[in-house]
């Protein structure tokens, strides 16, 4: 094996064991943060937070099934990934369902904001909370059948059980254009067509309601949910630079699959260009980090989710010590009754009291 072959082998198991590994501990964090504020009631009662939502969670689903067997590959051998079959179909299958998931829900958001832009009122009636919880129903059944191939046609690859891929030629040509077509093409083109609606659309809302908003209450839903779109603007943004490198790959790959002849530093640049390619998916569930960089209402949920945390264990300590004040006197008991309720209230404002942007 020649040295070119030999270093990037080894800058592939380092970009795993780095850069997978990071990748997966702050996208799992920012997700979780991601699901906790979108929850929240300031946000949730709008229709682009509920895409936003479901698509962090399909985003922890596909870090954890996308990333853990790679890193678990480096410590651990053999990879039953690789050895049992059931394994190799079902992180097949499931690494498309999130990832196409994840994919879509962003778009879907893109069309529910090109929705509320329209000048049509039945149109914009359709960006909707209620419709959106339908469409985000309807965009999982949808991702859970269709890559309903992989779970008969993946295996894993012989000889030598070097990889689990899908063993079928005809059924792997239809998965690759299916990969190019669905997963990277067709949702990148929407998006930017959309984000440019939005945009467009957006200026002239803005021009149209400096001149003739004067309510308070208004404004601050207007800036909230400008702030939304330009939470999914850099979203849109991240997803469409990070699945160019991967659809261009993919591309080449089905291009140049039945070439047999391939010299072992060639393979090695493959093996490690798929590596890179397939990270640079994987931040589409950094969104936690953008969201805060460029949304002050995002911030401000941020700080008041931290604050409702703070003192739901202040109140938790208090709790414990509780019994030992009621041995006390009435006197104390009352006080501490009174300050625990006093707790509860103030936790309570915390969580109910709108933003004021």
């Amino acid at each position: 094996m020649s040295s070119l072959s030999n270093t990037l082998n080894l800058a592939q198991k380092m970009l795993v064991q780095y850069c997978h590994t990071t990748i997966f501990i702050l996208g799992t964090i920012g997700s979780l943060i991601n699901i906790c504020l979108f929850s929240r009631r300031n946000l949730r009662s709008n229709s682009c937070c509920i895409y936003l939502l479901s698509s962090s969670i399909s985003a922890i689903i596909l870090l954890s099934i996308g990333i853990i067997p790679q890193i678990y590959t480096l410590y651990r051998s053999p990879n039953p990934f690789t050895t049992i079959s059931t394994f190799c179909k079902a992180r097949s299958y499931l690494n498309q369902t999130s990832a196409m998931s994840c994919r879509w829900l962003l778009v879907m958001a893109c069309i529910d904001r090109c929705f509320s832009c329209s000048t049509s009122v039945r149109i914009r009636n359709l960006s909707s909370v209620k419709t959106a919880r339908i469409i985000v129903i309807i965009i999982n059944i949808i991702w859970f059948i269709l890559p309903i191939h992989m779970i008969i046609y993946a295996n894993i690859q012989p000889p030598g059980n070097i990889a689990c891929s899908v063993t079928n030629n005809n059924v792997d040509i239809y998965h690759r254009f299916y990969t190019i077509i669905m997963g990277g093409a067709l949702p990148s083109l929407i998006a930017f067509i959309s984000s440019l609606f939005i945009w467009k659309n957006f200026q002239k809302r803005t021009k149209r309601r400096i001149l003739l908003s004067n309510n308070e209450l208004s404004k601050r839903k207007q800036k909230r949910d400008q702030q939304v779109i330009f939470m999914l603007l850099i979203q849109v943004t991240i997803f469409i630079i990070s699945t160019i490198p991967f659809m261009s790959f993919n591309i080449y790959s089905t291009m140049t699959q039945y070439i047999t002849d391939k010299s072992t530093d060639r393979k090695a640049i493959e093996g490690f260009l798929k590596t890179l390619t397939e990270l640079l998916i994987y931040f589409i569930a950094m969104s936690f980090y953008s969201n805060t960089l460029v949304s002050k209402t995002f911030r401000k949920e941020l700080i008041k989710l931290f604050k409702c945390i703070f003192i739901c264990s202040r109140q938790q300590n208090r709790l414990r010590i509780t019994p030992l004040n009621t041995a006390t006197t009435n006197n104390t008991t009352t006080l501490t009754g009174t300050t625990n309720r006093t707790d509860f209230v103030s936790m309570r404002q915390i969580i109910e009291t709108p933003i004021k942007i």
